[in-house]
Protein backbone atom coordinates (compact mmCIF):
# COMPACT_ATOMS: atom_id res chain seq x y z
CA UNK A 1 0.00 0.00 0.00
CA UNK A 2 0.85 3.51 -0.98
CA UNK A 3 2.05 6.37 1.39
CA UNK A 4 1.75 9.86 1.16
CA UNK A 5 3.48 12.94 3.37
CA UNK A 6 1.63 15.64 2.49
CA UNK A 7 3.78 19.22 3.51
CA UNK A 8 3.97 22.82 3.43
CA UNK A 9 3.79 26.03 5.01
CA UNK A 10 0.69 26.64 7.61
CA UNK A 11 -2.18 28.03 5.50
CA UNK A 12 -1.22 25.97 2.46
CA UNK A 13 -4.12 24.29 3.21
CA UNK A 14 -2.83 20.92 4.23
CA UNK A 15 -5.49 20.29 6.78
CA UNK A 16 -8.06 20.94 4.45
CA UNK A 17 -6.85 18.11 2.06
CA UNK A 18 -6.60 15.83 4.83
CA UNK A 19 -9.85 16.17 6.21
CA UNK A 20 -11.04 15.58 2.98
CA UNK A 21 -9.12 12.36 2.15
CA UNK A 22 -10.34 11.33 5.19
CA UNK A 23 -14.41 11.96 4.49
CA UNK A 24 -13.30 9.75 1.41
CA UNK A 25 -12.60 6.95 3.54
CA UNK A 26 -8.74 7.27 3.64
CA UNK A 27 -6.76 6.72 6.36
CA UNK A 28 -5.35 10.35 7.55
CA UNK A 29 -3.03 11.67 10.19
CA UNK A 30 -2.55 15.12 10.89
CA UNK A 31 0.28 15.84 12.98
CA UNK A 32 -0.67 19.19 14.02
CA UNK A 33 -3.37 17.25 16.30
CA UNK A 34 -3.13 14.28 18.56
CA UNK A 35 0.76 12.81 19.92
CA UNK A 36 2.69 13.22 16.92
CA UNK A 37 4.68 16.37 18.11
CA UNK A 38 7.39 17.03 20.82
CA UNK A 39 8.63 20.02 22.11
CA UNK A 40 12.36 20.19 21.30
CA UNK A 41 14.28 22.65 23.00
CA UNK A 42 17.70 24.06 21.37
CA UNK A 43 20.25 26.94 22.38
CA UNK A 44 17.43 28.50 24.25
CA UNK A 45 14.64 28.61 21.83
CA UNK A 46 12.27 25.76 21.26
CA UNK A 47 10.07 24.16 18.55
CA UNK A 48 7.65 21.50 17.74
CA UNK A 49 9.27 18.53 15.88
CA UNK A 50 7.82 15.20 14.89
CA UNK A 51 7.91 11.84 17.50
CA UNK A 52 10.00 10.28 14.48
CA UNK A 53 10.02 7.21 16.42
CA UNK A 54 6.39 6.64 16.44
CA UNK A 55 6.14 7.52 13.51
CA UNK A 56 8.62 4.55 12.21
CA UNK A 57 6.28 2.57 14.72
CA UNK A 58 3.37 2.82 12.82
CA UNK A 59 5.12 1.60 9.53
CA UNK A 60 6.64 -1.33 10.90
CA UNK A 61 3.99 -3.51 10.38
CA UNK A 62 2.46 -3.85 6.56
CA UNK A 63 0.11 -0.96 5.49
CA UNK A 64 -3.45 -2.41 4.56
CA UNK A 65 -4.54 0.95 2.84
CA UNK A 66 -3.36 4.03 1.95
CA UNK A 67 -2.36 6.48 4.15
CA UNK A 68 -1.48 10.05 3.71
CA UNK A 69 -0.06 12.13 6.68
CA UNK A 70 0.19 16.11 6.64
CA UNK A 71 2.52 18.17 8.53
CA UNK A 72 5.81 20.56 8.48
CA UNK A 73 8.65 20.14 10.98
CA UNK A 74 12.57 21.23 11.07
CA UNK A 75 12.72 17.01 11.24
CA UNK A 76 10.72 15.69 9.02
CA UNK A 77 13.07 14.62 6.29
CA UNK A 78 14.15 12.53 8.79
CA UNK A 79 10.76 10.27 8.16
CA UNK A 80 10.63 11.21 4.17
CA UNK A 81 11.98 7.07 3.20
CA UNK A 82 9.26 6.00 5.45
CA UNK A 83 6.49 7.09 2.53
CA UNK A 84 6.47 6.63 -1.40
CA UNK A 85 5.81 10.24 -1.79
CA UNK A 86 6.77 13.57 -0.67
CA UNK A 87 3.96 15.77 -1.53
CA UNK A 88 4.33 19.68 -0.78
CA UNK A 89 1.40 21.76 -1.01
CA UNK A 90 2.00 25.82 -1.65
CA UNK A 91 0.56 29.31 -2.07
CA UNK A 92 2.01 32.83 -2.12
CA UNK A 93 2.80 34.61 1.36
CA UNK A 94 0.01 37.33 1.12
CA UNK A 95 -2.67 34.46 0.70
CA UNK A 96 -0.75 32.15 3.15
CA UNK A 97 -1.17 35.56 5.55
CA UNK A 98 -4.63 35.97 4.73
CA UNK A 99 -6.18 32.23 5.27
CA UNK A 100 -4.78 32.12 8.64
CA UNK A 101 -6.31 35.48 9.73
CA UNK A 102 -9.36 33.98 8.72
CA UNK A 103 -9.23 30.44 9.75
CA UNK A 104 -11.19 29.35 13.07
CA UNK A 105 -9.04 25.74 12.89
CA UNK A 106 -6.37 26.86 14.20
CA UNK A 107 -4.75 29.61 15.98
CA UNK A 108 -1.63 29.93 14.65
CA UNK A 109 -0.68 32.86 12.62
CA UNK A 110 -3.01 35.68 14.51
CA UNK A 111 -0.10 37.37 16.23
CA UNK A 112 2.06 39.88 14.51
CA UNK A 113 4.85 37.60 16.09
CA UNK A 114 3.47 34.62 14.43
CA UNK A 115 2.46 36.57 10.87
CA UNK A 116 6.14 37.88 10.93
CA UNK A 117 7.80 34.19 11.55
CA UNK A 118 5.46 32.62 8.36
CA UNK A 119 6.99 35.35 6.77
CA UNK A 120 10.70 34.10 7.55
CA UNK A 121 9.43 30.32 7.02
CA UNK A 122 8.25 31.08 3.28
CA UNK A 123 11.20 33.21 2.30
CA UNK A 124 13.73 30.69 4.09
CA UNK A 125 12.10 26.98 4.54
CA UNK A 126 9.92 27.40 1.60
CA UNK A 127 12.55 27.18 -0.99
CA UNK A 128 13.84 24.05 0.93
CA UNK A 129 10.60 22.60 0.65
CA UNK A 130 11.09 22.67 -3.13
CA UNK A 131 14.50 21.25 -3.07
CA UNK A 132 12.70 18.00 -1.71
CA UNK A 133 8.86 16.65 -2.98
CA UNK A 134 7.88 14.68 -5.45
CA UNK A 135 5.28 16.70 -6.38
CA UNK A 136 4.19 20.57 -5.85
CA UNK A 137 0.63 21.46 -5.75
CA UNK A 138 0.09 25.26 -5.89
CA UNK A 139 -3.34 25.67 -3.77
CA UNK A 140 -4.30 28.66 -5.39
CA UNK A 141 -4.82 27.34 -8.78
CA UNK A 142 -6.57 23.64 -7.58
CA UNK A 143 -9.07 23.56 -5.29
CA UNK A 144 -8.97 20.93 -2.29
CA UNK A 145 -11.32 18.80 -4.16
CA UNK A 146 -8.68 18.54 -7.72
CA UNK A 147 -5.54 18.17 -5.01
CA UNK A 148 -7.55 14.79 -3.60
CA UNK A 149 -7.96 13.53 -6.47
CA UNK A 150 -4.88 14.15 -8.08
CA UNK A 151 -3.70 12.29 -4.56
CA UNK A 152 -5.88 9.36 -5.38
CA UNK A 153 -4.30 8.98 -8.50
CA UNK A 154 -0.92 8.84 -7.41
CA UNK A 155 -2.36 5.77 -4.51
CA UNK A 156 -3.35 3.89 -7.75
CA UNK A 157 -0.04 3.81 -9.58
Amino acid sequence: MKSIYITGMSGTGKSSVIQNLQKKGYTTIDTDYGDWKELSLSDGTSEWILKENKLKQLFMRPLTSPIFISGCCANQTNIYSLFDYIVLLSASVETILKRVADRTSNPYGTTLQERNEIIWNFENIQPLLQQNNDFEYNTEMMTVEEITTSLEVLIKD
